[in-house]
């Protein structure tokens, strides 16, 4: 797995070498920069990655385009909710743009893809099959309820704070399941 390092790491790391860095080392850095500033760009949808990296000098792409794929991988992540986020889908778009071995990453992304649509298949059929046991094991209090209270009564089962903790384990533990196949996926797109 790519050890993922904070702002803080990359800035103390980098004024370190400031104080020791040769010309060559300052531009490779400022290349880093531009092309993190390119991936940005692009997924806020201000600028498209193929014409931003082409306007660098050709001394630039390489460190350019690793920073794109870096800042690109960090937006690269299983759903949190019950569809895909738009932007982790333009970040592997651009995976794609800027892979040095389109073919190898076309393969990659479409595995990725799979996983993601394995992922919300797991996770909402789960879901279904929960709020199922749950409306069930309460049917038998509604009932109760309304009989005592002579009127209907509707009980929301994904409110109910026992469902709430049940769903919570079991989508932690569906996380942990996909969530290093995710990394592999991803360590190998770095090196495209």
């Amino acid at each position: 797995m790519a050890e993922i390092k904070s702002a803080l790491e990359i800035a103390l790391e980098k004024a370190e070498r400031l104080g020791r860095a040769s010309k060559e080392e300052l531009l490779q850095d400022k290349y880093q920069e531009k092309g993190r500033q390119i991936a940005v760009k692009y997924l806020k949808e201000e600028a498209e990655l193929e014409e931003e990296l082409a306007k660098l000098p050709p001394e630039a792409q390489d460190k350019a385009q690793q920073a794109v794929k870096e800042v690109l991988l960090r937006n690269v992540a299983l759903p949190r909710d019950e569809v895909l986020d738009p932007r982790a889908v333009r970040a592997l778009e651009g995976l794609l743009l800027v892979a040095s071995n389109k073919k190898a990453m076309a393969q990659l992304k479409k595995e990725v893809e799979q996983l993601w649509q394995q992922f919300l298949l797991a996770r909402n059929t789960a879901l279904q099959q929960l709020k199922a046991s749950f409306s069930q094991q309460l049917r038998g209090v509604t009932q109760a309820l309304e009989a005592q209270l002579g009127q209907r009564v509707r009980v929301e089962v994904e409110y109910l704070p026992q469902f709430q903790e049940e769903w919570r384990k079991f989508e932690t533990s569906l996380i942990q399941q996909y969530e290093p196949i995710l990394e592999d996926y991803k360590a190998g797109m770095l090196r495209l």
